[in-house]
């Protein structure tokens, strides 16, 4: 595992090119920087529909899986749809390509397993269908990568001396259900921390906070090749069984990782980067501020994506720096929540919106925004893109 601290890096910022670049924030009081103020009262308000389960890992599994069985059994149709007809491999293809991470997944963590035993029958779907979304990241990402963009902040950083983990959630239109395939559960759990998790539905979590003060959010990275291994929405669900930053390592330490993602994990202690890949882990602490999106920050040479993607992500990745480092000491929760909704640099901005110039197969928009409170344990999320989604506040 590498271990360092965050480089700064001289000159990184190049002269702007095209339209001129956002100013680093006259900063208004409102959520959406580069709106007009007639506009900002048009802000839709879109909550979740949280639903608490309890018990044990398979009963949770159970509930939640009954509760979302249409929108699981819709979002399977339409990636079974998607990968025959973009990628050309069939149902039965990639239902058993993803069985194969139900051993080692279930080697890992008993209980992660459980609740997807449970999710699977409690919606009445197959394991193998579950397995498929929970392993997406080492079955789907490979043969399409997709975009985020994350901070963490904490201590002199913060007008309030608070720690905020955030990000904006980007992924394809297609075969996501165009976001209709996002759900937010709080878990009631007996053996740890309760837990408020986001995730597509059917996958064990994606982002999320505990009743600890734990928080997490990823960004895909790309890697050579999928290993045999535990699935990473699988390590991410474990995380947020634990109660601290040093445990929460040692589960990522522990798991035979079978793909990359970036994970970035926020207490009321400290932050932490995790660039994480089946070889290697490369950590980045700060007292301060952290950024990542999709490419590989912190091992010098280390590149797998293509230059078309590794130029989109540097662009995000140092348009969120520049307005954490402009804004060093302001830093708080209206003022984060206006920079994942940038629009610098759009199409590929920090906010994310559908390029209509692409074809539907590879267009992407920001799905939900999100940033979480470890010190109070509370999420606030956008069910949207976020220059047009009030944020709304959910307790973990």
């Amino acid at each position: 595992m590498v271990v360092h601290e965050r480089l700064r890096r001289p000159g990184l910022l190049p002269a702007p090119v095209g339209p001129p670049r956002q100013p680093p924030f006259p900063f208004s009081d409102l959520y959406n920087a580069g709106l007009p103020i007639d506009k900002v009262q048009q802000l839709r308000t879109v909550k979740y529909d949280v639903i608490d389960v309890k018990g044990s890992p398979y009963e949770r599994g159970f509930v939640y899986g009954e509760h979302h069985s249409d929108r699981l059994k819709r979002l399977l149709r339409s990636h079974y749809q998607y990968y025959s007809g973009y990628l050309n491999v069939s149902k039965d293809e990639v239902l058993k390509e993803a069985m194969k991470y139900a051993g080692p997944l279930r080697d890992f963590s008993e209980d992660v397993a459980e609740e997807l035993r449970g999710t699977a029958e409690g919606a009445g779907v197959k394991l193998s269908e579950v397995m498929l979304i929970t392993a997406f990241n080492e079955v789907f990402y490979p043969k399409l990568g997709k975009n985020c963009t994350s901070f963490a902040v904490r201590g002199d950083a913060t007008s309030d001396g608070l720690t905020y983990i955030g990000q904006n959630n980007d992924e394809g239109v297609e075969p996501w259900l165009d976001g209709d395939c996002t759900t937010l559960t709080r878990h009631r759990q007996k053996s740890g921390p309760d837990a408020l998790v986001y995730t597509y539905v059917g996958a064990p979590a994606l982002m999320g906070i505990n009743s600890a003060g734990l928080a997490v959010c990823v960004n895909a990275l790309v890697y050579k090749n999928p290993q045999l291994g535990v699935p990473m929405l699988a390590v991410v669900r474990s995380i947020l069984n634990q109660k601290d930053i040093e445990g929460a390592t040692k589960e990522v330490e522990r798991a035979k990782r079978a793909y990359a993602i970036n994970i970035v994990l926020g207490t009321p202690k400290e932050v932490v980067d995790l660039e994480t890949y089946p070889d290697r882990i490369n950590t980045s602490r700060s007292d301060s501020i952290l950024w990542h999106a999709n490419h590989c920050i912190y091992s010098k040479g280390l590149r797998y994506e293509n230059a078309e993607y590794r130029a989109n992500s540097v662009g995000r990745c140092d348009r969120m720096e520049e307005l954490l480092e402009a804004n060093k000491g302001k830093l708080n929760l209206k003022r984060l929540q206006s920079f994942l909704s940038d629009h610098t640099s759009k199409p590929n901005a920090i906010c994310w919106h559908v390029d209509e110039s692409k074809p539907k197969q590879k267009q992407t928009r920001t799905l939900d925004s999100m940033v979480y409170i470890p010190e109070k344990r509370e999420a606030w999320i956008a069910k949207g893109v976020p220059c047009s989604t009030k944020f709304e506040r959910y307790a973990a």
